[in-house]
């Protein structure tokens, strides 16, 4: 995921740059208007970034940069994220 810098920065051109560290959780679901494409919105406090993840690969892997930044290192699986 070219929009991760660092291992640790979520860069959305021309808007934002969060640090992962500071995220929460995060939500997501499907695109219903784009399939393959996922809504994504980093929670932060009261506030809330969203992003558009391109497909469920790039989803997987913010989603794992998260939990390594915040220290879990937690393996997650495509599965889980699509559910049913």
């Amino acid at each position: 995921m070219k929009d991760i810098k660092k291992n640790r920065y979520l860069l959305k051109k021309n808007s934002y740059i969060i640090d992962l560290f500071n995220v929460d959780f995060i939500t997501w679901k499907e695109n219903e208007k784009e399939e393959g494409t996922y809504w994504v919105k980093l929670h932060m406090g009261n506030k809330e970034a969203r992003y558009v993840s391109r497909d469920i690969d790039d989803l997987q892997l913010l989603l794992i940069q998260w939990t390594n930044v915040r220290g879990l290192e937690i393996e997650i699986e495509i599965d889980e994220i699509k559910g049913d």
